[in-house]
C-alpha cells in the first residue's frame, strides 16, 4: 500500500525589494508538521534552511506550482492573489506591514481588506491563524472560481482604482495641510 502524497502549500513572496521575514518565519514555525509540503517563492527574502523554495519562478513553473498546490499563502500582491484564484484556489493571504518595512506603505493592507470583505481571500495575522487557514485550504480544497480570469481582474482593477483613488485623496488633504 502506498502513503499518500502530502498535500503541497506554496507560499509566494513575489518580487518586491523588501525583505518578509515575518512570513516566512511563521512557515518555518509551521514546517515542522511531516503532514504537510511547504514551497516558498521567497524573492529577497532568505530562505530558512527547514523550507524549500526559490528566490523567482518563470511563467511556466509558475503555473506548474499553482496546479500541483492544494493551498496558496501569498503577501497581498494583485497578481498573485488574482493568479491563485484563477487556478481555483481561495489564498490565504498576509499583506505586508510598512510598520515593519515590508513594504512603502498600507496598500497591501487596504486592498486584502476589501478583497477579504468581498470573500475573494482570507487574511490571516499570526502564525496560528495560518496554520488554521492552511488546514482549512487543505480541507476545503480548489474549486473553480465561478468567473473567467478577465472578470477576476476587471473586479481587482476596479479595487486597486478605488485604493489609488482613495490615496490620492489622502496625499491632497496631507499636502493642503503643511503647505499652507
Amino acid at each position: 500500500m502506498s502513503t499518500p502524497a502530502r498535500p503541497l502549500v506554496a507560499v509566494l513572496l513575489g518580487t518586491d525589494s523588501h525583505r518578509f521575514d515575518r512570513l516566512l518565519g511563521w512557515v518555518r514555525e509551521l514546517a515542522w508538521d511531516p503532514r504537510i509540503e511547504w514551497f516558498a517563492q521567497h524573492g529577497s527574502t532568505p530562505l530558512p534552511a527547514e523550507l524549500r523554495g526559490t528566490p523567482f519562478l518563470g511563467v511556466a513553473d509558475m503555473e506548474n506550482l499553482l496546479g500541483r498546490a492544494q493551498a496558496v499563502v501569498t503577501h497581498g500582491g494583485p497578481g498573485l492573489i488574482m493568479e491563485s484564484r484563477s487556478h481555483g484556489h481561495l489564498p490565504v493571504v498576509v499583506p505586508r506591514d510598512p510598520a515593519q518595512d515590508e513594504h512603502v506603505d498600507a496598500h497591501q493592507q487596504r486592498f486584502v481588506a476589501r478583497l477579504a470583505a468581498a470573500g475573494l481571500c482570507s487574511v490571516v495575522d499570526s502564525p496560528g491563524a495560518l496554520g488554521g487557514a492552511v488546514e482549512r485550504a487543505i480541507v476545503t480544497g480548489r474549486s473553480e472560481t465561478g468567473r473567467p480570469t478577465s472578470a477576476l481582474a476587471i473586479q481587482v482593477a476596479g479595487l486597486v482604482d478605488a485604493l489609488v483613488d482613495e490615496g490620492r485623496g489622502s496625499a491632497r488633504r496631507r499636502r493642503h495641510s503643511w503647505s499652507r
